[in-house]
């Protein structure tokens, strides 16, 4: 029988780098290029669970004024990098620093779904010209986030949950009935047994003994 193994090795030509905060994000080699482009540009940035850099991918370009924030595709970039953490980053051509509402929400929600893989959305970044904000730093990041489909999400999870638990429950309350049965068997065959070799006068007085140690035990 032969056993095939895939191991997910490190992108290649990537510098070990740690990036421990925004500031280190802002100056990365690879967001030089779009601080001042002319549209906007969204990137990925996923790391292991001690802020190593293990991906720096650019999951989209938008127009002047916006980037579409396609959390599927974040999503699926964090899974396929087997990621821990990531941070988001993109410019405003602009070069103003104030996220949008569509901002908070898409970077609130995408963070959402990422909790369901133990993934964790360190940081939204939005860089301009000579300058950035962590949205982090300025509490738009809503850990507590819920909207309607945030909402349907966790009650699907929930009922989901409690099913796994029922499942597992019946499997041990069958557990439990079978050695029960199985037990009574034995009670069973033991008493008759006992039963058998109590009509034996001469058998009769050490199975007595073993009835009532047999008692004590139960009592005990």
């Amino acid at each position: 029988m032969s056993l095939s193994i895939e191991i997910q090795k490190k992108q290649k030509g990537l510098e070990e780098k740690q990036v421990l905060t925004a500031r280190e994000v802002f100056e990365l080699e690879e967001l030089q290029e779009i601080k001042d482009a002319v549209q906007e540009h969204l990137l990925f940035i996923g790391l292991d669970n001690r802020n190593n850099i293990k991906n720096i991918s650019l999951l989209g370009i938008g127009t002047s004024e916006a980037v579409r924030m396609n959390t599927k595709y974040i999503i699926r970039t964090a899974l396929m990098t087997t990621s821990d953490r990531v941070i988001l980053v993109h410019n405003h051509p602009s070069n103003g620093l104030e996220p949008s509402d569509l901002d908070k929400h898409m970077t609130n929600f995408t963070s959402k779904l990422l909790e369901i893989y133990n993934i964790k959305l360190l940081n939204h970044i939005i860089v301009a010209e000579n300058n950035y904000v962590s949205m982090n730093s300025i509490n738009a990041i809503d850990r507590k986030y819920e909207d309607d489909k945030t909402k349907t999400i966790d009650k699907v999870l929930l009922i989901e949950e409690n099913e796994k638990l029922k499942e597992k429950i019946k499997i041990l309350t069958d557990k439990l009935q079978t050695y029960e049965e199985q037990a009574q068997e034995e009670e069973d065959e033991f008493e008759i047994i006992v039963e058998l070799e109590m009509k034996r006068p001469q058998n009769r007085f050490s199975c007595e003994g073993i009835l009532e140690i047999k008692k004590e035990g139960i009592e005990q």
